[in-house]
């Protein structure tokens, strides 16, 4: 069953509730949205430059709109599968159990 929420603050809920807002917009977030959640310029560009964009989990693209150019992101078809690998806690689980050198023992 897949898990609705995710509470805490590690890495891995970070990146899905990065996701999730993507989605929730119709698989298109404004720059300025994710900068919000990620609570600094500094923290955007950590996840975003240097993880997402990086393993090509989403990509930006810019719309015009007047005079102003707005930049937006979106899941690419490899984030999709991630977001929802990231959605199944079971699945989750069992990789946090067998990341690293030995095998780790259940929560």
């Amino acid at each position: 069953m897949a898990r609705k929420s995710h509470r805490g603050n590690d890495a891995a809920t970070r990146c899905y509730r990065f996701l999730n807002l993507i989605n929730s917009r119709g698989n298109r977030a404004s720059k300025w949205d994710l900068e919000k959640m990620a609570g600094s310029l500094e923290q955007f560009r950590k996840w975003f430059d240097n993880c997402l964009i990086r393993h090509r989990l989403v990509e930006s693209f810019e719309e015009k709109k007047g005079k102003r150019v707005y930049t937006y992101y979106k899941k690419t078809d490899r984030g999709e599968r991630f977001y929802k690998t990231l959605q199944d806690h079971h699945l989750l689980t069992v990789w946090r159990r067998i990341s690293g050198k030995r095998l780790k023992p259940e929560y």
